[in-house]
């Protein structure tokens, strides 16, 4: 007689609601008494039938409601623990976790300079420096110029007029995807890209056609022949930093790229929210297109995802629609925020607040490398590492042994266009982790799966 007896060959193999929803029960009505320890996942898929994911998503479920608790080294026990918010980063009340699936710069604390402009902001605004009132869609004047330094660098010829800030870089895309394309219209991004690109364009009800890519990022051929194939409005690049692969592009993929835009009429879309992490030296597409690209980035990563603004520079038109779909949706950036912003951007915070990042991002690059040789180092600049995963490991299955284990990483399925064939891999966004203690001891737990993987996946006899 086993925990999951009455539950196993009942309509068939069970969902992760089901698992979850009987165990609930189990906990509730007493026959799990508290301390009871739950079968290791991979022991617990074997005895249901079903995937190892389908156990660690119950299992994570009944943790963020306090019914369980895990233990790292140890396995998860009935317990009547604190409830926990579901969120995509683990609260501290999940420091027992190593999370590496969503990339922050965690590393290095950020709470100081959130305090910092958060009181400038308060101090201005009991001053009357800050608009107590709605603001335009473009958002507060003072704001747009305290941005003009940091956007120059991706559009020399950025002016106050066709500078807007927004909830996140996230939101270019959202409302980019909402107020630059018509009906029917499609996007193009890479085959492997953001999650955040295919979700805003889902929402929008634009389909998203993944381009083939190489070495040196999107191959411009295979954008062209898309663009012959399927009505595409807009191009969704990541030059600097590629999310998930951490490739840099060239100066002339660049330039090939810009060709087949321009001939095609394409809007780009660029995201430069790693931009922060290196001097660039190749052209933005806002130099090589200045009438058909907007570039964006955010306080998100090189500050903290709390501090939450983003901006967006290109043609003041183009600019203007895009402003104009987040005035539909939110009205405006809250102005204490933008304030907030516009503090760090503008007292020496932000510049030194990068050092401190990179030096850290560099000094975990190195680790990273030295433990995973088939890593190419350059491309772990920005704090993830597109982890190859065994040819007989599942990458759901790695992913859930991993979280078992008290580390989380992103599957590469979730980066996929195309999910009719997920890529072998799995993102480390390594500088997700405070402190090095932890960091070493999770990287060390997926080098342990790397070299001896699983014989095979679940099943019943």
């Amino acid at each position: 007689m086993t925990i999951f007896s009455k539950l196993a060959g009942r309509d068939g193999v069970p969902g992760a609601r089901q698992v979850e929803a009987f165990l609930r029960a189990e906990i509730e009505n007493g026959d799990l008494a508290e301390g009871v320890q739950l079968p290791p996942v991979r022991e617990a898929a074997w005895q249901l039938g079903c995937a190892p994911g389908t156990v660690s998503r119950a299992y994570q479920a009944l943790t963020v409601a306090g019914l369980v608790r895990g233990e790292v080294g140890r396995g998860t026990f009935v317990g009547t623990g604190t409830p926990q918010r579901m969120s995509h980063l683990r609260d501290e009340e999940m420091d027992r976790f190593a999370d590496m699936a969503i990339n922050t710069f965690l590393m290095e604390p950020a709470g100081e300079i959130v305090a910092q402009a958060m009181e400038a902001a308060a101090m201005r605004a009991r001053d009357g420096a800050v608009p107590l009132r709605y603001v335009g869609m473009m958002g507060d004047e003072a704001d747009r110029q305290a941005a003009l330094l940091l956007l120059s660098r991706w559009c020399p010829q950025a002016q106050l007029e066709n500078i807007a800030l927004f909830n996140g870089a996230q939101s270019v895309f959202s409302c980019g995807f909402a107020g630059l394309m018509r009906p029917g219209t499609a996007v193009a991004a890479d085959a492997v890209t953001y999650p955040g690109v295919i979700a805003a364009a889902e929402l929008a009800g634009r389909r998203v056609i993944g381009i083939e890519m190489d070495d040196l990022g999107m191959i411009p051929e295979a954008l062209d022949a898309a663009c012959r194939a399927h009505a595409i409005a807009i191009v969704c690049l990541m030059p600097g930093i590629q999310n998930p692969t951490g490739m840099t592009m060239p100066a002339k993929r660049r330039e090939a790229l810009a060709k087949v835009a321009d001939r095609h009429d394409l809007i780009v879309l660029q995201d430069e929210v790693y931009g922060f992490l290196f001097d660039e030296t190749a052209p933005s597409f806002a130099e090589l297109l200045p009438t058909r690209a907007i570039v964006s980035t955010s306080l998100s990563k090189c500050v903290a995802p709390t501090l939450h603004v983003g901006y967006a520079v290109g043609p003041r038109g183009l600019v203007r629609r895009v402003a104009q779909a987040q005035n539909a949706m939110a009205l405006m950036v809250p102005p204490i925020l933008g304030a907030a912003a516009s503090h760090v951007l503008t007292s020496g915070l932000l510049e030194t607040r990068v050092e401190k990042v990179r030096t850290g991002v560099a000094r975990r690059a190195d680790r990273m490398k030295a433990l995973f040789p088939v890593l190419d180092r350059s491309r772990l600049t920005g704090g993830i590492a597109w982890l190859p995963v065994p040819e007989n490991w599942r990458v759901a299955e790695f992913c859930a042994e991993a979280e078992a284990l008290g580390v989380r990483v992103g599957d590469g399925a979730s980066f996929a266009v195309e999910r009719t064939n997920p890529p072998q891999a799995v993102r480390v966004s390594f500088c997700a982790v405070p402190g090095e203690e932890r960091f070493q001891a999770a990287i060390a737990i997926l080098k342990g799966l790397l070299d001896q993987p699983m014989a095979g996946s679940a099943a019943m006899p």
